[in-house]
Protein backbone atom coordinates (compact mmCIF):
# COMPACT_ATOMS: atom_id res chain seq x y z
CA UNK A 1 0.00 0.00 0.00
CA UNK A 2 1.36 3.20 -1.00
CA UNK A 3 1.76 5.91 1.58
CA UNK A 4 -1.81 8.39 -0.10
CA UNK A 5 -3.30 5.05 -0.11
CA UNK A 6 -2.87 4.30 3.44
CA UNK A 7 -3.24 8.23 4.63
CA UNK A 8 -7.02 7.95 2.46
CA UNK A 9 -7.96 4.59 4.16
CA UNK A 10 -7.19 6.08 7.82
CA UNK A 11 -8.35 9.58 6.97
CA UNK A 12 -11.66 7.51 5.60
CA UNK A 13 -11.50 5.20 9.30
CA UNK A 14 -10.69 8.56 11.65
CA UNK A 15 -14.09 10.09 9.86
CA UNK A 16 -16.51 6.78 9.93
CA UNK A 17 -15.36 6.96 13.69
CA UNK A 18 -16.19 10.17 14.45
CA UNK A 19 -19.77 10.17 13.09
CA UNK A 20 -20.14 7.01 15.14
CA UNK A 21 -19.04 8.87 18.36
CA UNK A 22 -21.12 11.68 17.23
CA UNK A 23 -24.51 9.38 16.65
CA UNK A 24 -23.90 7.01 19.91
CA UNK A 25 -23.25 10.37 22.28
CA UNK A 26 -26.45 12.05 21.12
CA UNK A 27 -28.40 8.67 21.47
CA UNK A 28 -27.68 8.18 24.91
CA UNK A 29 -26.53 11.57 26.34
CA UNK A 30 -28.16 12.76 29.23
CA UNK A 31 -30.49 15.33 29.40
CA UNK A 32 -32.63 17.87 31.76
CA UNK A 33 -35.53 15.91 33.37
CA UNK A 34 -38.82 16.61 32.37
CA UNK A 35 -40.42 17.10 35.98
CA UNK A 36 -38.74 17.27 39.12
CA UNK A 37 -38.26 13.87 40.88
CA UNK A 38 -37.06 12.92 44.14
CA UNK A 39 -37.51 9.13 45.23
CA UNK A 40 -37.84 9.40 49.28
CA UNK A 41 -36.53 6.21 50.98
CA UNK A 42 -36.26 4.61 54.53
CA UNK A 43 -33.61 2.29 55.50
CA UNK A 44 -33.08 0.51 57.99
CA UNK A 45 -30.49 -2.05 58.89
CA UNK A 46 -29.36 -1.80 55.10
CA UNK A 47 -33.06 -3.01 54.20
CA UNK A 48 -35.51 -0.94 52.00
CA UNK A 49 -38.67 -0.27 54.55
CA UNK A 50 -40.83 2.49 53.17
CA UNK A 51 -40.38 4.43 49.20
CA UNK A 52 -42.23 7.33 47.70
CA UNK A 53 -41.92 9.34 44.29
CA UNK A 54 -43.11 13.12 44.18
CA UNK A 55 -45.28 14.28 44.24
CA UNK A 56 -46.27 11.54 46.27
CA UNK A 57 -45.89 12.80 49.90
CA UNK A 58 -42.86 11.54 51.79
CA UNK A 59 -43.44 8.15 53.92
CA UNK A 60 -44.20 8.65 57.60
CA UNK A 61 -41.45 7.29 59.71
CA UNK A 62 -40.85 5.85 63.12
CA UNK A 63 -37.54 4.22 63.07
CA UNK A 64 -34.23 4.08 59.97
CA UNK A 65 -32.39 6.86 58.18
CA UNK A 66 -34.41 9.00 55.29
CA UNK A 67 -32.76 9.34 51.99
CA UNK A 68 -34.05 11.32 49.28
CA UNK A 69 -32.47 10.65 45.53
CA UNK A 70 -33.32 13.46 42.82
CA UNK A 71 -33.26 12.91 39.17
CA UNK A 72 -30.79 15.29 37.66
CA UNK A 73 -30.56 13.50 34.66
CA UNK A 74 -32.00 11.02 32.23
CA UNK A 75 -31.03 9.51 28.71
CA UNK A 76 -31.87 6.32 26.86
CA UNK A 77 -30.82 3.24 27.19
CA UNK A 78 -30.51 -0.33 25.32
CA UNK A 79 -31.50 -3.10 27.00
CA UNK A 80 -30.67 -5.54 24.31
CA UNK A 81 -27.78 -6.96 23.65
CA UNK A 82 -27.31 -7.86 27.13
CA UNK A 83 -23.69 -5.99 27.25
CA UNK A 84 -25.20 -3.10 26.41
CA UNK A 85 -27.58 -3.10 29.08
CA UNK A 86 -25.15 -4.25 31.87
CA UNK A 87 -22.97 -1.13 30.70
CA UNK A 88 -25.67 1.48 29.90
CA UNK A 89 -25.61 2.64 34.16
CA UNK A 90 -22.48 4.69 35.89
CA UNK A 91 -22.02 2.65 38.65
CA UNK A 92 -22.81 4.08 41.67
CA UNK A 93 -24.60 7.39 40.05
CA UNK A 94 -27.37 5.71 37.70
CA UNK A 95 -30.60 4.18 38.11
CA UNK A 96 -33.29 3.06 35.94
CA UNK A 97 -36.98 4.61 35.56
CA UNK A 98 -39.55 1.91 33.90
CA UNK A 99 -42.77 2.46 32.81
CA UNK A 100 -45.43 -0.35 31.86
CA UNK A 101 -48.99 -0.47 31.46
CA UNK A 102 -49.47 3.36 32.51
CA UNK A 103 -47.56 2.64 35.77
CA UNK A 104 -43.87 3.77 36.28
CA UNK A 105 -40.91 2.82 39.06
CA UNK A 106 -37.48 3.74 39.94
CA UNK A 107 -34.40 1.12 40.81
CA UNK A 108 -32.28 4.00 42.53
CA UNK A 109 -28.35 3.58 42.68
CA UNK A 110 -28.89 2.51 46.46
CA UNK A 111 -30.90 -0.33 45.68
CA UNK A 112 -28.12 -1.12 43.12
CA UNK A 113 -25.53 -0.56 45.52
CA UNK A 114 -27.81 -2.42 48.23
CA UNK A 115 -27.29 -5.38 46.67
CA UNK A 116 -23.52 -5.36 45.48
CA UNK A 117 -25.21 -5.22 41.49
CA UNK A 118 -22.41 -2.77 39.92
CA UNK A 119 -19.59 -3.92 38.51
CA UNK A 120 -20.65 -7.30 38.77
CA UNK A 121 -22.19 -8.21 35.28
CA UNK A 122 -20.87 -9.11 32.32
CA UNK A 123 -18.06 -11.41 32.36
CA UNK A 124 -14.91 -11.11 30.62
CA UNK A 125 -13.24 -14.44 31.24
CA UNK A 126 -9.93 -13.35 29.22
CA UNK A 127 -9.16 -10.72 31.89
CA UNK A 128 -10.46 -11.74 34.83
CA UNK A 129 -12.95 -9.15 34.86
CA UNK A 130 -16.75 -8.33 35.38
CA UNK A 131 -18.09 -5.24 33.87
CA UNK A 132 -21.87 -2.96 33.99
CA UNK A 133 -24.60 -3.72 36.12
CA UNK A 134 -26.28 -6.93 36.77
CA UNK A 135 -28.85 -6.55 34.51
CA UNK A 136 -30.93 -9.88 36.76
CA UNK A 137 -30.98 -7.96 39.65
CA UNK A 138 -32.41 -4.14 37.83
CA UNK A 139 -35.56 -6.44 36.33
CA UNK A 140 -35.93 -8.42 39.29
CA UNK A 141 -36.68 -5.40 41.34
CA UNK A 142 -38.88 -3.59 38.22
CA UNK A 143 -40.75 -6.50 38.04
CA UNK A 144 -41.68 -6.65 41.70
CA UNK A 145 -42.15 -2.61 41.80
CA UNK A 146 -44.44 -3.22 38.60
CA UNK A 147 -46.02 -6.54 39.71
CA UNK A 148 -45.79 -7.73 36.72
CA UNK A 149 -42.99 -11.01 35.14
CA UNK A 150 -39.44 -10.33 33.95
CA UNK A 151 -40.32 -11.38 31.13
CA UNK A 152 -42.80 -8.68 30.60
CA UNK A 153 -40.95 -5.70 32.01
CA UNK A 154 -38.05 -6.97 29.71
CA UNK A 155 -40.28 -7.62 26.20
CA UNK A 156 -42.66 -4.37 26.71
CA UNK A 157 -41.40 -1.61 29.49
CA UNK A 158 -40.25 1.32 28.18
CA UNK A 159 -36.77 2.16 30.33
CA UNK A 160 -35.11 5.47 30.89
CA UNK A 161 -31.67 6.02 32.48
CA UNK A 162 -31.69 8.29 35.15
CA UNK A 163 -28.52 9.77 36.81
CA UNK A 164 -29.42 10.28 40.52
CA UNK A 165 -28.24 12.36 43.17
CA UNK A 166 -28.52 11.60 46.97
CA UNK A 167 -29.32 13.31 49.96
CA UNK A 168 -28.71 12.34 53.18
CA UNK A 169 -30.25 13.10 56.13
CA UNK A 170 -27.19 13.20 58.52
CA UNK A 171 -23.93 14.93 58.06
CA UNK A 172 -21.30 13.20 55.85
CA UNK A 173 -18.23 11.51 57.68
CA UNK A 174 -15.30 13.73 57.79
CA UNK A 175 -13.33 11.46 56.19
CA UNK A 176 -15.02 11.73 52.77
CA UNK A 177 -14.34 15.03 52.11
CA UNK A 178 -10.40 14.79 52.95
CA UNK A 179 -8.23 16.06 49.97
CA UNK A 180 -4.48 15.95 48.62
CA UNK A 181 -4.05 19.42 50.13
CA UNK A 182 -6.21 19.04 52.93
CA UNK A 183 -4.18 15.02 54.03
CA UNK A 184 -2.48 15.21 57.71
CA UNK A 185 -0.32 12.90 59.27
CA UNK A 186 -3.28 12.87 61.64
CA UNK A 187 -5.75 11.63 59.46
CA UNK A 188 -3.90 9.32 57.68
CA UNK A 189 -2.72 7.28 60.99
CA UNK A 190 -6.24 7.37 62.27
CA UNK A 191 -7.31 5.89 58.76
CA UNK A 192 -4.49 3.53 59.44
CA UNK A 193 -4.94 2.20 62.92
CA UNK A 194 -8.86 1.89 61.91
CA UNK A 195 -7.90 -0.51 59.01
CA UNK A 196 -5.66 -3.08 61.38
CA UNK A 197 -8.91 -2.45 64.08
CA UNK A 198 -11.35 -3.98 61.19
CA UNK A 199 -8.91 -6.87 60.75
CA UNK A 200 -8.01 -7.45 64.85
CA UNK A 201 -12.16 -7.49 65.00
CA UNK A 202 -12.24 -10.56 62.62
CA UNK A 203 -9.53 -12.59 63.91
CA UNK A 204 -10.17 -15.58 65.90
CA UNK A 205 -9.10 -17.47 68.73
CA UNK A 206 -7.22 -19.94 65.91
CA UNK A 207 -5.55 -17.09 64.55
CA UNK A 208 -8.19 -17.24 61.20
CA UNK A 209 -9.52 -13.38 60.09
CA UNK A 210 -12.45 -12.98 58.39
CA UNK A 211 -11.12 -13.61 55.15
CA UNK A 212 -14.23 -11.88 52.89
CA UNK A 213 -17.14 -9.83 53.69
CA UNK A 214 -20.39 -8.46 52.19
CA UNK A 215 -20.49 -5.19 53.94
CA UNK A 216 -24.03 -4.76 53.15
CA UNK A 217 -25.42 -7.61 55.07
CA UNK A 218 -21.96 -8.64 57.51
CA UNK A 219 -22.32 -11.82 55.85
CA UNK A 220 -18.87 -13.81 55.29
CA UNK A 221 -18.26 -14.66 52.04
CA UNK A 222 -16.42 -17.77 51.94
CA UNK A 223 -12.80 -18.76 50.51
CA UNK A 224 -9.14 -18.69 52.05
CA UNK A 225 -5.45 -18.20 51.08
CA UNK A 226 -1.79 -18.11 52.97
CA UNK A 227 -0.87 -15.21 51.01
CA UNK A 228 -3.41 -12.92 52.01
CA UNK A 229 -3.43 -14.13 55.51
CA UNK A 230 0.44 -13.90 55.75
CA UNK A 231 0.00 -9.95 53.92
CA UNK A 232 -2.79 -9.19 56.72
CA UNK A 233 -0.80 -10.40 59.48
CA UNK A 234 2.82 -8.30 58.61
CA UNK A 235 0.04 -4.97 58.04
CA UNK A 236 -1.20 -6.14 61.96
CA UNK A 237 2.21 -6.11 62.85
CA UNK A 238 2.77 -2.91 61.33
CA UNK A 239 0.11 -1.40 63.13
CA UNK A 240 0.74 -2.98 66.39
CA UNK A 241 3.91 -1.05 66.52
CA UNK A 242 2.74 1.99 65.07
CA UNK A 243 -0.16 1.88 67.45
CA UNK A 244 1.05 0.45 70.81
CA UNK A 245 -2.75 -1.33 70.85
CA UNK A 246 -2.52 -4.29 72.72
CA UNK A 247 -5.85 -5.70 70.75
CA UNK A 248 -3.77 -5.11 67.29
CA UNK A 249 -0.50 -7.19 68.57
CA UNK A 250 -2.27 -9.99 69.94
CA UNK A 251 -4.34 -10.41 66.72
CA UNK A 252 -0.94 -10.00 64.66
CA UNK A 253 0.56 -13.13 66.71
CA UNK A 254 -2.43 -15.02 66.67
CA UNK A 255 -2.79 -14.89 63.35
CA UNK A 256 1.68 -15.47 63.09
CA UNK A 257 1.12 -18.40 65.17
CA UNK A 258 -1.45 -19.92 62.87
CA UNK A 259 1.30 -20.04 59.85
CA UNK A 260 3.94 -21.05 61.84
CA UNK A 261 2.59 -23.73 63.84
CA UNK A 262 0.08 -24.92 61.34
CA UNK A 263 0.56 -23.60 57.85
CA UNK A 264 4.60 -24.36 58.34
CA UNK A 265 5.21 -27.77 56.58
CA UNK A 266 8.42 -29.83 55.01
CA UNK A 267 9.23 -29.07 52.07
CA UNK A 268 12.13 -31.16 50.98
CA UNK A 269 15.22 -30.43 53.62
CA UNK A 270 13.94 -27.06 54.19
CA UNK A 271 10.01 -25.86 55.29
CA UNK A 272 7.74 -23.41 53.92
CA UNK A 273 3.80 -22.64 54.06
CA UNK A 274 1.69 -24.52 52.37
CA UNK A 275 -1.29 -26.94 53.08
CA UNK A 276 -1.41 -28.69 49.62
CA UNK A 277 1.14 -31.87 47.92
CA UNK A 278 2.27 -28.69 45.16
CA UNK A 279 2.54 -25.12 47.34
CA UNK A 280 3.74 -21.60 45.57
CA UNK A 281 6.33 -19.53 47.15
CA UNK A 282 3.93 -16.46 47.38
CA UNK A 283 2.92 -17.78 50.57
CA UNK A 284 6.34 -18.29 52.22
CA UNK A 285 7.67 -14.91 51.09
CA UNK A 286 4.97 -12.70 53.02
CA UNK A 287 4.85 -14.96 55.64
CA UNK A 288 8.75 -14.38 56.08
CA UNK A 289 8.21 -10.46 55.70
CA UNK A 290 5.89 -10.85 58.60
CA UNK A 291 7.88 -12.97 60.91
CA UNK A 292 10.81 -10.76 59.96
CA UNK A 293 8.24 -7.61 60.86
CA UNK A 294 7.35 -9.00 64.40
CA UNK A 295 10.61 -10.03 64.84
CA UNK A 296 11.90 -6.60 64.03
CA UNK A 297 9.31 -4.33 66.35
CA UNK A 298 9.53 -6.68 69.22
CA UNK A 299 6.61 -8.06 69.15
CA UNK A 300 8.21 -11.54 69.64
CA UNK A 301 11.27 -12.05 68.32
CA UNK A 302 11.05 -16.02 68.59
CA UNK A 303 10.38 -15.93 65.36
CA UNK A 304 13.88 -15.67 64.22
CA UNK A 305 14.55 -19.45 63.64
CA UNK A 306 11.28 -19.14 60.88
CA UNK A 307 12.60 -16.79 59.00
CA UNK A 308 16.02 -18.48 58.70
CA UNK A 309 13.51 -21.92 57.37
CA UNK A 310 11.98 -19.94 54.89
CA UNK A 311 14.73 -17.37 53.68
CA UNK A 312 16.45 -21.70 52.62
CA UNK A 313 13.35 -22.73 50.98
CA UNK A 314 13.18 -19.43 48.70
CA UNK A 315 16.76 -19.79 47.92
CA UNK A 316 15.91 -23.54 47.13
CA UNK A 317 13.58 -22.14 44.77
CA UNK A 318 16.27 -19.78 42.90
CA UNK A 319 17.34 -20.55 39.09
CA UNK A 320 21.04 -19.73 38.41
CA UNK A 321 19.80 -16.58 36.38
CA UNK A 322 18.45 -15.12 39.55
CA UNK A 323 14.60 -15.59 38.83
CA UNK A 324 12.47 -17.62 41.20
CA UNK A 325 10.29 -21.13 40.35
CA UNK A 326 7.45 -20.72 41.70
CA UNK A 327 6.09 -24.04 42.65
CA UNK A 328 7.38 -26.93 44.86
CA UNK A 329 6.56 -30.75 44.73
CA UNK A 330 6.04 -31.40 47.98
CA UNK A 331 6.35 -35.20 47.10
CA UNK A 332 8.24 -35.43 44.63
CA UNK A 333 10.72 -33.02 46.62
CA UNK A 334 11.62 -30.64 43.44
CA UNK A 335 10.89 -26.78 42.12
CA UNK A 336 8.33 -26.61 39.51
CA UNK A 337 10.02 -24.13 37.05
CA UNK A 338 6.56 -21.90 36.03
CA UNK A 339 5.70 -17.50 37.16
CA UNK A 340 3.03 -16.07 38.15
CA UNK A 341 2.12 -12.02 39.08
CA UNK A 342 3.96 -10.73 42.17
CA UNK A 343 5.94 -14.15 43.32
CA UNK A 344 9.35 -12.67 42.59
CA UNK A 345 8.65 -9.44 43.67
CA UNK A 346 7.27 -10.55 47.16
CA UNK A 347 10.59 -13.46 47.50
CA UNK A 348 13.31 -10.34 46.64
CA UNK A 349 11.66 -8.23 49.40
CA UNK A 350 11.12 -11.13 51.70
CA UNK A 351 15.08 -12.36 50.97
CA UNK A 352 16.22 -8.88 51.62
CA UNK A 353 14.16 -8.56 54.97
CA UNK A 354 15.82 -12.02 56.20
CA UNK A 355 18.94 -10.82 55.90
CA UNK A 356 18.50 -7.92 58.45
CA UNK A 357 17.85 -10.40 60.57
CA UNK A 358 19.87 -13.38 59.82
CA UNK A 359 22.74 -11.63 58.53
CA UNK A 360 23.53 -14.23 56.29
CA UNK A 361 25.33 -13.33 52.85
CA UNK A 362 23.34 -15.79 50.78
CA UNK A 363 19.78 -14.16 52.05
CA UNK A 364 21.19 -10.58 50.62
CA UNK A 365 22.91 -11.88 47.44
CA UNK A 366 19.42 -14.14 46.35
CA UNK A 367 17.47 -10.65 46.58
CA UNK A 368 20.08 -8.84 44.75
CA UNK A 369 20.09 -10.93 42.02
CA UNK A 370 16.20 -11.30 42.27
CA UNK A 371 16.03 -7.17 41.50
CA UNK A 372 18.75 -7.92 38.91
CA UNK A 373 16.82 -10.16 37.20
CA UNK A 374 13.33 -8.25 37.51
CA UNK A 375 14.64 -5.17 36.47
CA UNK A 376 16.58 -6.48 33.59
CA UNK A 377 15.96 -9.71 31.12
CA UNK A 378 12.62 -10.15 32.67
CA UNK A 379 11.94 -7.18 30.70
CA UNK A 380 14.32 -7.70 27.45
CA UNK A 381 11.67 -7.31 24.79
CA UNK A 382 11.04 -5.21 22.11
CA UNK A 383 8.73 -2.33 23.35
CA UNK A 384 9.64 -2.85 27.31
CA UNK A 385 10.44 0.79 27.81
CA UNK A 386 6.59 1.21 27.55
CA UNK A 387 4.73 -1.08 29.17
CA UNK A 388 4.65 -2.34 32.82
CA UNK A 389 3.41 -5.07 34.70
CA UNK A 390 2.47 -5.27 38.27
CA UNK A 391 6.20 -4.03 40.20
CA UNK A 392 5.32 -2.73 43.20
CA UNK A 393 7.33 -5.57 45.47
CA UNK A 394 10.01 -5.07 43.23
CA UNK A 395 10.36 -1.66 43.62
CA UNK A 396 9.92 -2.52 47.36
CA UNK A 397 12.92 -4.78 47.18
CA UNK A 398 14.93 -2.43 45.39
CA UNK A 399 14.43 0.24 48.25
CA UNK A 400 15.01 -2.17 50.87
CA UNK A 401 18.25 -3.20 49.46
CA UNK A 402 19.35 0.29 48.65
CA UNK A 403 21.61 0.32 52.08
CA UNK A 404 23.34 -3.09 51.67
CA UNK A 405 23.01 -3.30 47.30
CA UNK A 406 22.28 -0.20 46.27
CA UNK A 407 21.15 -0.66 42.16
CA UNK A 408 21.04 2.17 40.08
CA UNK A 409 19.06 0.20 37.31
CA UNK A 410 16.43 -0.39 39.52
CA UNK A 411 15.69 2.84 40.87
CA UNK A 412 15.38 3.74 37.11
CA UNK A 413 13.27 1.33 36.58
CA UNK A 414 10.91 2.30 39.46
CA UNK A 415 10.83 5.79 38.60
CA UNK A 416 9.98 4.96 35.00
CA UNK A 417 7.09 2.84 36.17
CA UNK A 418 5.62 5.42 38.05
CA UNK A 419 6.26 7.97 35.58
CA UNK A 420 4.17 5.26 33.50
CA UNK A 421 1.69 5.01 35.64
CA UNK A 422 0.99 8.74 36.50
CA UNK A 423 0.28 8.99 32.51
CA UNK A 424 -2.96 6.76 33.71
CA UNK A 425 -3.60 8.42 37.37
CA UNK A 426 -7.05 10.26 37.33
CA UNK A 427 -6.84 13.91 38.27
CA UNK A 428 -10.48 15.96 40.36
CA UNK A 429 -13.06 15.68 37.77
CA UNK A 430 -12.04 13.26 35.09
CA UNK A 431 -14.50 10.77 36.01
CA UNK A 432 -18.18 10.33 37.21
CA UNK A 433 -16.86 8.68 39.90
CA UNK A 434 -14.51 10.11 43.01
CA UNK A 435 -11.42 8.58 41.49
CA UNK A 436 -9.02 11.27 41.72
CA UNK A 437 -5.54 9.53 42.35
CA UNK A 438 -6.99 6.11 41.41
CA UNK A 439 -5.62 5.21 38.24
CA UNK A 440 -7.47 3.53 35.40
CA UNK A 441 -7.72 3.99 31.16
CA UNK A 442 -11.89 3.99 30.73
CA UNK A 443 -14.62 4.96 32.16
CA UNK A 444 -16.46 1.55 31.95
CA UNK A 445 -15.66 -0.35 35.30
CA UNK A 446 -14.78 1.94 38.58
CA UNK A 447 -11.42 2.57 39.55
CA UNK A 448 -10.07 -0.15 41.72
CA UNK A 449 -8.77 0.74 45.36
CA UNK A 450 -6.24 -1.92 45.98
CA UNK A 451 -3.87 -1.15 42.98
CA UNK A 452 -4.21 2.36 44.22
CA UNK A 453 -2.67 0.91 47.69
CA UNK A 454 -0.24 -1.13 45.89
CA UNK A 455 1.38 1.70 44.12
CA UNK A 456 1.61 3.63 47.12
CA UNK A 457 3.43 1.49 48.57
CA UNK A 458 5.81 1.29 45.91
CA UNK A 459 5.96 4.98 45.40
CA UNK A 460 7.01 5.56 48.80
CA UNK A 461 9.83 2.73 48.41
CA UNK A 462 10.83 4.45 45.32
CA UNK A 463 10.72 8.35 46.86
CA UNK A 464 13.06 6.89 49.56
CA UNK A 465 15.61 5.35 47.25
CA UNK A 466 15.54 8.39 44.96
CA UNK A 467 16.48 10.36 48.22
CA UNK A 468 19.33 8.31 49.18
CA UNK A 469 20.70 8.57 45.79
CA UNK A 470 20.27 12.11 45.59
CA UNK A 471 17.81 11.78 42.42
CA UNK A 472 16.06 14.11 40.80
CA UNK A 473 13.96 16.40 43.02
CA UNK A 474 11.22 17.01 40.15
CA UNK A 475 10.39 13.00 40.55
CA UNK A 476 10.74 13.50 43.89
CA UNK A 477 7.86 16.09 43.71
CA UNK A 478 5.71 14.19 41.18
CA UNK A 479 5.90 11.46 43.13
CA UNK A 480 5.04 13.51 46.28
CA UNK A 481 1.89 14.45 44.57
CA UNK A 482 1.23 11.10 42.89
CA UNK A 483 0.95 10.19 46.81
CA UNK A 484 -0.58 12.68 48.37
CA UNK A 485 -3.37 12.35 45.80
CA UNK A 486 -4.14 8.61 45.82
CA UNK A 487 -3.76 8.61 50.26
CA UNK A 488 -6.46 10.95 49.88
CA UNK A 489 -8.28 9.03 47.83
CA UNK A 490 -7.72 5.67 50.10
CA UNK A 491 -8.98 8.17 52.89
CA UNK A 492 -12.12 9.21 51.49
CA UNK A 493 -13.02 5.91 50.35
CA UNK A 494 -12.52 3.90 53.79
CA UNK A 495 -15.62 2.70 55.53
CA UNK A 496 -15.89 4.94 58.94
CA UNK A 497 -18.13 3.55 59.50
CA UNK A 498 -19.56 3.86 55.75
CA UNK A 499 -22.69 4.63 53.65
CA UNK A 500 -24.26 3.61 57.16
CA UNK A 501 -28.22 3.10 55.74
CA UNK A 502 -27.16 0.73 53.24
CA UNK A 503 -24.97 -1.73 56.11
CA UNK A 504 -27.00 -4.42 58.41
CA UNK A 505 -23.99 -3.51 61.11
CA UNK A 506 -22.25 -0.37 60.00
CA UNK A 507 -19.50 -0.73 63.33
CA UNK A 508 -19.01 -4.61 62.30
CA UNK A 509 -17.42 -3.54 58.61
CA UNK A 510 -16.20 0.39 60.18
CA UNK A 511 -11.83 0.78 58.99
CA UNK A 512 -12.73 -1.71 55.99
CA UNK A 513 -11.09 -0.52 52.66
CA UNK A 514 -13.64 -1.56 49.86
CA UNK A 515 -12.42 -2.95 46.98
CA UNK A 516 -13.91 0.30 44.81
CA UNK A 517 -16.46 3.10 45.28
CA UNK A 518 -19.06 0.42 44.55
CA UNK A 519 -17.79 -2.71 45.28
CA UNK A 520 -18.06 -3.59 48.91
CA UNK A 521 -16.94 -7.07 49.26
CA UNK A 522 -14.10 -6.73 52.01
CA UNK A 523 -11.08 -8.80 51.52
CA UNK A 524 -8.37 -8.61 54.24
CA UNK A 525 -5.64 -7.65 51.11
CA UNK A 526 -7.42 -4.43 50.74
CA UNK A 527 -7.15 -3.25 54.39
CA UNK A 528 -3.54 -4.69 54.21
CA UNK A 529 -2.36 -2.74 50.66
CA UNK A 530 -4.23 0.52 52.21
CA UNK A 531 -2.77 0.47 55.93
CA UNK A 532 0.43 -0.44 55.08
CA UNK A 533 0.77 2.24 52.76
CA UNK A 534 -0.48 4.69 55.19
CA UNK A 535 2.08 3.79 57.88
CA UNK A 536 4.98 3.83 55.10
CA UNK A 537 4.03 7.11 53.98
CA UNK A 538 3.90 8.31 58.08
CA UNK A 539 7.67 7.10 58.50
CA UNK A 540 9.81 10.31 58.56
Amino acid sequence: MTPRALALVLAVYASFLGVACVLVHASVRLHAPVSEVTVTSVWKDGVLVARSVTPLPPPVVTAGAIVNETVTGEGSMLVDPELAFAISLVPGHDGVRATLDGRTVYVTPDDLLARQAYDHGAAIAELGLAIGVKTDIVVALLAERLGASEAEVRGRAAFVRVRMERMLDASPSPNTLVTADSLTPAVVKESAIAAARYLARGVTADGHLRYSVDATTNKDLGGYDWPRHAGATYFLAQAAHASGEPEIGIAALRAAWLLRDTAMVSCGEARCIGDDAQVEIGSSSLALIAFAEIVQTGLDPTFAPNVAELARFLRGQQRPDGEMMHLYERGAHHPIDVQYLYFSGEAALALSRAHRITHDPADLEASRRLVAHLVGPAWSFFGSRYYFGEEHWTCQAMSDLWDRAPSPDALDFCVRWHAYGRRMQYGPDETPFDAAGAFGVGPVVTPRLTPVASRCEAGLATRHALVAAHGSADEVAALDRQLRSSLALLVRQQLRPGVTHLFADPQAVAGAMPGSEVDWQLRIDYAQHAGSAMLRWLEP
